[in-house]
């Protein structure tokens, strides 16, 4: 779906932005995801370690844990590198993964994969601390100009370099719960 909003006609669309995916669309996709996800690991012994990659995650992940067909055993991590809109080098952690990820699988859920260096980072610390195996699932990948540096196992919509927000990625820090996925003009 793609058409043109006025910020007076919804609360939370900034002047000229369209909306690239509505909430129904996104909805649809997220059950897909979550069926091919299931299928994935229908024969796990122990629940699946979900880790929500915060606080972007929160929307999309709350969507895909209801079309989950498998136990699981839910959890976060809070890494970003983004501060004031713009994305810098250095990772901050404000929680890092727990320590039950040890011999498990381990599922990590974000809202876009765009560089992919927080996905690959919050990757590799699951796998230092002893994860049996680490996929990923991304609502958007963002196809940038230079490659992710990480690919994601289960991906909802791809997307072109654009600024989006909505669906628990943010515009300055607000608009999280934009229903749908909007793009700056």
């Amino acid at each position: 779906m793609s058409n043109a909003l006025n910020a007076s006609g919804y609360p939370w669309a900034v002047d000229g932005a369209e909306c690239l995916l509505d909430a129904a669309t996104i909805r649809e996709a997220t059950a897909a995801l979550g069926a091919r996800i299931s299928a994935d690991y229908n024969d796990l012994s122990e629940p699946l370690v979900v880790l929500f990659i915060m606080n972007g995650a929160v929307v999309f992940g709350g969507d895909l844990l209801p079309a989950l067909a498998v136990d699981i055993e839910l959890d976060y991590v809070h890494a970003s590198r983004y501060r004031d809109d713009r994305a810098t080098d250095a990772l901050i952690w404000q929680r890092q993964p727990p320590e039950s990820v040890r011999a498990r699988e381990v599922l990590l859920v974000d809202d876009i994969l765009d560089a992919g260096a927080t996905l690959a980072a919050v990757t590799q610390r699951c796998l230092e601390l002893g994860a049996a195996r680490v996929r990923s699932a991304v609502l958007l990948h963002k196809h940038t100009a230079t490659p992710a540096v990480v690919a994601a196992d289960y991906v909802a919509f791809d997307i072109p370099d654009r600024y989006v927000y909505g669906w628990g990625m943010d515009y300055r820090g607000r608009l999280r719960n934009a229903p749908g996925i909007f793009a700056l003009p």
